[in-house]
């Protein structure tokens, strides 16, 4: 094996320095080529995180699907439909034993520990990516956490449903409800739902979401190195909480307009 993996001691060594506790609950957005390269590979990098964590904690994962379930393919399967958002979610999604999934056509997520089906019940309620029924909705009341593992800091999803919840004018697209179908095994779930409308003809929103991060305290965000990956854990309720607040007062404080015709 080459001798420039970083090893698992020190992955677990610098995930304890960051703030990352046993009984956590917790929602990872990870690059896995960042961390430049660990001893055992994904396996270690759950193995450790379950370690840290315990019996109490949870560790949830995005699923998303945006990338092939939409307008042209509104077919959704909780079973066999893959993680469009990188190596690790879809590796947490198909071998580790005891995941399970929420049902959303685009946005969701996985999770496993004592929080786990808390958080993904009822997600085929929601109408849109990140409803009241969401796990990412639900973690700022399960005192949850936001791992940011190597992603950039603008890789934060709870965001979206801090748009919804100030009712942000270009979050979701109101005009074109898609026709998604949503199966779990012998079950079968119509609806007519929204998707995010970042993309216009002429013109985009970028997502901005770092500036949550200077809105933070010192006791609700922690910055530090794992491995070769700067790295954030944040207070999922300080999160929604100050982006609602900096949202009302700014509906656009989160996105940049960049127009395409200049």
């Amino acid at each position: 094996m080459s001798s420039n993996l970083h090893s698992a001691e020190q992955f677990r060594a610098d995930l304890l320095a960051l703030g990352l506790k046993s009984g956590d609950t917790v929602m990872m957005h990870s690059s896995f080529k960042s961390l430049g390269g660990i001893e055992g590979g994904a396996e270690t990098v759950f193995r450790v995180l379950f370690e840290i964590l315990g019996e109490d904690g949870t560790l949830m994962l995005p699923a998303f699907s945006y990338a092939t379930v939409h307008y042209e393919n509104p077919n959704f399967d909780r079973a066999s439909t893959p993680v469009c958002v990188g190596y690790l979610p879809e590796y947490f999604r198909t071998q580790v034993p005891g995941v399970i999934r929420s049902l959303h056509a685009t946005h969701s997520c996985t999770a496993k520990g004592r929080l786990a089906q808390m958080l993904c019940e009822d997600h085929e309620l929601d109408l849109t990516p990140v409803g009241k029924h969401s796990p990412l909705a639900k973690l700022p009341e399960a005192d949850g956490k936001i791992l940011i593992l190597g992603s950039p800091a603008s890789s934060n999803t709870i965001m979206h449903g801090v748009e919804e919840a100030a009712d942000v004018p270009y979050v979701v697209d109101r005009d074109r409800p898609i026709p998604y179908v949503l199966k779990d095994g012998d079950r079968e779930i119509r609806q007519s739902a929204l998707r995010h409308y970042f993309h216009r003809e002429t013109y985009s929103y970028a997502q901005r979401y770092q500036r949550v991060i200077p809105l933070l305290s010192e006791d609700e965000c922690s910055e530090g190195k794992v491995l070769d990956a700067t790295c954030y854990l944040l207070s999922a309720r300080a999160v929604w909480d100050k982006g609602v607040q900096m949202l009302l007062k700014d509906p656009y404080y989160f996105v940049d307009r960049v127009d395409h015709s200049i």
